[in-house]
């Protein structure tokens, strides 16, 4: 089966909206059954919680001039070999393949369980663990964004590999990035 995000790429805005809204809700109830995550998002520290509500509202309304704000281009890392304007790469994404990448993904990511790498903040929080590691919640979140073939292939690769998101305990937004 096709992942979710995948076949929302042609349809309108507002039952894209929609998809996020239901998917977060089901995020929240996952949250609290995976196992190395943080707490509670107000367990985050305040500058690290106040950066990922900026960034999944700006995302969720599609507001590009918003992310450029939020980020630091002449550190935060986007793509592995591309060099230059996220917020325009994401575009190009979203233009060539149909991947709402900020509609869909970076929201979908930022509402996702939290891990913790070092004073970083990552989500999801498989990000943060061996595979081996995964519990059942961790690989149902998986599904909702990646299909079984993508899923082994990060097993095989001994890490998750998809989008992913990390703020550093200061507050500041280092990372929207998939791939290796």
């Amino acid at each position: 089966m096709e992942p979710e995000s995948r076949r929302l790429g042609g349809i309108g805005s507002l039952r894209r909206c929609l998809f996020v809204l239901a998917f977060l809700g089901t995020c929240a109830l996952l949250a609290s059954a995976c196992g190395e995550e943080q707490g509670p998002r107000s367990a985050l520290p305040a500058p690290v919680a106040e950066k990922r509500d900026a960034v999944a509202s700006a995302a969720t309304r599609l507001d590009y001039a918003g992310l450029r704000r939020l980020l630091d281009p002449t550190t935060f890392s986007y793509s592995f070999g591309e060099t230059g304007d996220p917020v325009g790469y994401w575009r190009r994404l979203e233009r060539e393949a149909e991947v709402p990448v900020v509609g869909n993904y970076l929201p979908t990511v930022l509402n996702a369980p939290v891990g913790r790498r070092a004073n970083i903040y990552v989500w999801p929080a498989v990000h943060a663990k061996k595979p081996s590691r995964w519990t059942a919640a961790d690989r149902r979140w998986l599904r909702r964004l990646y299909s079984p073939s993508e899923v082994r292939r990060f097993e095989q690769a001994g890490a998750y590999l998809g989008w992913r998101a990390g703020i550093r305990r200061d507050g500041k937004w280092l990372f929207f990035i998939a791939g290796d």
